[in-house]
């Protein structure tokens, strides 16, 4: 989001008066009747003082003061900075200036507090940015309000340049919570469902220790599970993470197993994307359903969607070599289940070389089978580039009753299309099991339009990835296969095709799931089929139930920031209709109505959801009724909280591994600011949490100028961020406690201020010009030297003498203000 900017009508009228006056003729200097090139009498008669004609007779300038104004440097937006200008419309610098510029801080610039910075008055002798770098270009563009700066590259900040610098250090503590409870009522039953998933962490010095809890509870049924307590610190020149505690294993080429222990693995922010890049796709058949992802057994991911089609992006997972397990639970307590093979979690691309991994620990919630002593696991990968269209990767996998060896091979035979194969062998002494694992995938983009996916993984009877060796009722998969197909057409519009098959070995079910979307938007009117179909249909007790094909077709119309639609949906022999709205209340609050017909049952549904950033957490509230006997309720409530050397401050988002503080001068609170992970808002003690910054790169930070109360500028709107992973930086915005007046001068018999004469201090310094007679308008009225008004020669009038009162009204833009000429 970029900086706003709050019009002011007084600098505008100033803005035109200069654009007014660089339109006028200019003559030969050395004609009669001239100032400096201005027509003296174009001047007088346009209701201007001939001696702006002095002033502006060099070039196009900045009026002197503060003007928040656009900022380029070398070509790049820098978003919106406070620029000081002086008496002669050069260009004051300051040390805030030349940070939000990115530009670099001469050493005769000494250091000064922003508030300090911001008290000078306009007159004072300012710092010339050019005696330090003669060849820069600085060009004032008052008719736009921007200003463009050209310098050599010695004068840019090294962020400009191919190494970035990061702050390091910095002390805070943080605990994150996610935390939601549904309930359902119908005649025949009652339940409720409630989780609390719970991060506390602690960093220091560029060291970080996290602690991750999964908190449920089912009725009576009360579960926690933890899945990490560790200590991690980031070693820049390796490139490498070390982790030392309760720790799941990553980037290996086998199936992540949780230890107590120490591993290192490659620093992604330095190397690659550190997001998981993992998509889950289905569908909801009821509103407000829960969706679950497991992996090996442990919940790694779960909140709740809406009716329809569902995208859950990034969902984090322990490893790229274990198939998701994902549900899908209904309110009405009904449950489709679909597994996502491991094969189709890994990136459809060619990136650089795994990094050298290394793990080794004890092996955690192993159960009774290892009866005696805990078992020691070590484990290694690496990547290698052998051309450039070919990376190769092996490693190996010990504990005292398992063996396990990978070998992978990742090739770009030609444009747009990779292949990957890996060949796993594994020796499991414990129960007397050899066997093998090859795994084949293939991804082509033909055109923009049009790309195809496939994956095959076949296993022997006797293969046994470690987490396998560790349930007794474990049962290898013959195979398992996955393919996806996306095309779109202006015409016909988006298809997506999608297919997954896990045979099951020794008798066991197969678990088969087809997928097909389509999509299309008419004019305004958008419209979308989704298909979903569980191929093995199942039903017990316990309603894990699918209950057929689910088909979901959907038409929406956008109405303002609105939006309404209608939609029908079936699943078996169920099938109903309805109506849906949703939008935005305001920025910060959205809402969901829906109003279905159960077309065979021909009973009612209503349903509602309200969701609300409070700038300090984020709040959802859900509620609804299935037919005359069946209602649903539930609430949502999320954020962070950091703990730091100034106090305690409450985040709408989860806290990440690499943050910063904003702070305001002045404790100013509910000013919007834009960061990376999302806009926020500072509290009473004007702070703020950048919640997440990504490591070793550059992040802007903005404040919305529009949100500041009106006696407040702002320095700098725009701050550059960037930070090594684990570190902690306060952001500190300088602000300007502004007095600005309109000052009405009372008429007398000699002296009389006319529109469009100057306003000058005693040495004859351009200050203002009268926008009207006996009317001026004044910025910065506690540090305005002694004011005169000057006649057409330039010759001082008159001294302007007026008095201000004690106390201010701060929410009003300027104050009204009576004085004399004498």
């Amino acid at each position: 989001m970029s900086t706003n900017r709050r019009s002011n009508p007084f600098k505008l009228s100033q803005l035109c008066i200069v654009i007014l006056i660089l339109a006028l003729p200019v003559a030969k200097s050395r004609a009669e009747g001239t100032t400096n090139g201005f027509d003296i009498e174009t001047l007088k008669n346009r209701g201007l003082d001939s001696a702006l004609g002095k002033y502006f007779a060099d070039s196009a300038k900045f009026m002197p003061g503060r003007h928040p104004l656009a900022l380029h440097v070398n070509g790049n937006d820098r978003g919106t900075v406070t620029a000081r200008f002086g008496s002669q419309g050069q260009l004051c610098v300051d040390r805030d200036f030349l940070n939000s510029a990115g530009l670099n801080v001469p050493s005769g610039l000494g250091e000064s507090a922003p508030d300090q910075a911001d008290a000078q008055p306009a007159s004072e002798e300012c710092y010339d940015y050019q005696k330090d770098y003669p060849t820069a270009v600085i060009t004032p563009l008052p008719g736009e309000e921007r200003l463009d700066i050209v310098v050599p590259e010695e004068a840019l900040a090294m962020s400009d340049k191919a190494q970035i610098p990061y702050v390091t250090g910095g002390t805070a503590g943080l605990f994150n919570y996610t935390l939601f409870s549904t309930h359902n009522d119908s005649s025949s039953d009652s339940s409720t469902y409630s989780q609390a998933a719970l991060e506390e962490g602690l960093n220091f010095s560029d060291w970080m220790i996290r602690s991750r809890q999964v908190v449920t509870k089912e009725d009576d049924a009360f579960n926690s599970e933890s899945l990490y307590t560790y200590a991690q610190h980031t070693f820049v020149e390796q490139k490498a993470i070390v982790q030392a505690g309760q720790i799941n294993i990553s980037n290996t080429l086998f199936s992540g197993s949780s230890i107590s222990g120490i591993q290192m693995i490659p620093e992604t922010a330095l190397t690659g994307s550190d997001e998981s890049g993992v998509t889950v796709r289905g569908l909801a058949r009821g509103p407000q359903a829960r969706v679950e992802v497991r992996q090996a057994g442990a919940l790694v991911y779960s909140t709740l969607v809406p009716m329809g089609p569902f995208v859950l992006n990034n969902v984090p997972i322990t490893s790229v070599n274990t198939s998701l397990e994902v549900t899908v639970k209904e309110t009405d307590g009904k449950e489709n289940h679909f597994i996502i093979p491991a094969q189709a979690l890994r990136p459809n691309q060619l990136g650089g070389p795994q990094g050298l991994s290394l793990a080794i620990g004890k092996l955690r919630d192993i159960g009774d089978e290892y009866d005696k002593a805990t078992p020691v696991l070590l484990t290694a990968s690496k990547g290698w580039k052998l051309q450039r269209w070919m990376n190769v990767s092996a490693g190996g996998l010990v504990t005292e009753k398992y063996t396990g060896l990978a070998t992978s091979v990742d090739v770009a035979p030609m444009k747009n299309t990779v292949v990957s194969m890996t060949l796993k062998e594994s020796q499991d002494k414990q129960n007397g099991n050899t066997g093998s694992n090859a795994i084949l995938n293939a991804s082509y983009s033909a055109t923009e339009h049009l790309s195809v996916s496939g994956a095959v993984s076949r296993y022997s009877a006797g293969y046994r990835e470690l987490g396998d060796t560790l349930q007794d009722d474990f049962s290898q998969y013959t195979g398992q296969y996955s393919a996806n197909i996306n095309w779109s057409n202006e015409t016909l519009g988006s298809f997506s095709l999608g297919y997954n098959l896990s045979e099951g070995a020794n008798g066991e079910d197969d678990s088969k799931s087809v997928s097909l979307s389509w999509g299309k938007t008419f004019s305004r009117v958008n419209v979308s089929v989704n298909v979903q179909n569980q191929l093995n249909h199942e039903s017990d007790n316990s309603h894990r139930s699918n209950e057929g094909a689910q088909v979901y077709v959907n038409l929406s119309v956008p109405l303002g920031s609105q939006r309404v639609g209608a939609y029908w949906r079936k699943q078996g022999e169920s099938q109903s209709a309805g109506l849906q709205t949703s939008g935005n209340v305001n920025p910060e609050m959205s809402y969901a109505i829906s109003a279905d017909r159960d077309l065979t049952s021909h009973e009612n549904s209503f349903n509602g959801s309200l969701s609300d950033n409070l700038h300090y957490a984020q709040l959802g509230l859900n509620a609804g009724t299935n037919g005359p006997d069946s209602k649903n309720y539930g609430a949502t409530l999320s954020g962070g909280v950091l703990a730091h050397s100034e106090g305690v401050t409450f985040s709408p988002y989860a806290i990440g591994d690499t943050f910063a503080l904003v702070s305001l001068g002045d404790k100013i609170s509910n000013v919007e600011i834009s960061t990376p992970s999302g806009d926020v808002w500072t509290d009473r003690w004007g702070h703020a949490v950048v919640a997440s910054l990504p490591a070793y790169q550059s992040s802007r930070i903005e404040i919305n100028t529009e949100t500041l109360p009106k006696n407040i500028d702002v320095n700098n709107g725009t701050s550059m961020v960037s930070e090594g992973h684990g570190a902690v930086s306060q952001v500190k915005f300088g602000v300007l406690n502004v007095r600005r007046g309109m000052l009405r001068v009372k008429p007398s018999a000699n002296n009389m201020m006319k529109k469009g004469s100057s306003i000058v201090d005693e040495k004859g310094n351009y200050i203002a010009t009268a926008i009207d007679d006996g009317m001026v308008f004044l910025t910065d009225l506690d540090n305005l030297p002694t004011l005169y008004v000057t006649d057409e020669k330039g010759q001082k009038q008159c001294q302007l003498h007026y008095s201000l009162a004690k106390e201010r009204d701060l929410n009003a833009f300027y104050e009204n203000i009576t004085g004399v000429c004498q």
